[in-house]
């Protein structure tokens, strides 16, 4: 029997909020363990950080020092990846940003009910459109870099050519190939996403990056800015 107040249409409502607005706490990140039998220990619903939405390229991504000793360990902590305009909408990645465009948009509408018409997906639908009318399918490969997440076989200027649908006709096809350069994570197969460390304690930036997955931290001298030629993470 339900509690007072419930009923059979309010409870499985309720469930799905939750589900919807929940984060994972994953296990600790293990270079050994593939990604894909990585597994979730514990959901949490945090009032703040569930009203932040989605974009397939987040200005912010989320932190969990789970394993930390003393208290606060049990809170996320939500960083910015660079410097947001006044008035600019907060977003995370509800999932590794390397994904291909078919499968972001399989998620989200299945998961959470909505098509994405971000700045990104508008650019790759333009991409799937133009394989669809050459008879090709331009997400195949990668399908595969989404499976090996940035494993063997999957390094930055691959994403580039492949997040384009095979295209690799520089910045115009691929607008947002600075965006990966910088931000996403190439430890092995982590795809996590590298934001600044809090700022010193007299107020100055952090040129210090940190993986929210694997912990990696790089120094901001280290990334390499694209200049017209290949580009990559230094590791």
């Amino acid at each position: 029997m339900l509690p007072p107040g419930f009923s059979p249409d309010l409870t499985p409502a309720l469930l799905a909020r939750d589900r919807t607005n929940s984060f994972s706490i994953m296990e600790p990140y293990r270079p050994e363990v593939p990604q894909e039998l990585r597994k979730a220990r514990a959901y949490a619903v945090y009032p703040r950080a569930s009203l932040l939405n989605h974009d397939c390229l987040p200005n912010a991504c989320h932190f969990d020092y789970t394993d930390r000793p003393g208290p606060g360990n049990t809170g996320i902590v939500v960083r910015a990846l660079h410097d947001i305009t006044e008035g600019r909408e907060v977003c995370i990645s509800y999932f590794a940003a390397n994904w291909q465009y078919k499968d972001r948009q399989r998620k989200l509408l299945e998961d959470y009910g909505f098509q994405c018409e971000c700045e990104r997906c508008q650019v790759e639908s333009k991409w799937k459109l133009d394989d669809d009318n050459e008879g090709g399918d331009g997400d195949d490969t990668m399908e595969e870099e989404r499976e090996e997440c940035g494993g063997d076989g999957a390094d930055d200027d691959g994403m580039e050519q492949e997040e384009g649908g095979g295209s690799s006709d520089g910045e115009d096809d691929f607008p947002h190939a600075y965006f990966f350069v910088r931000y996403l994570c190439n430890n092995g197969d982590c795809c996590g996403m590298l934001a600044p460390l809090p700022p010193l304690p007299n107020g100055e930036p952090s040129h210090v990056f940190e993986c929210n997955v694997c912990g990696n931290l790089k120094n901001e001298d280290e990334i390499d800015a694209p200049d017209g030629g290949d580009s990559s993470m230094a590791d």
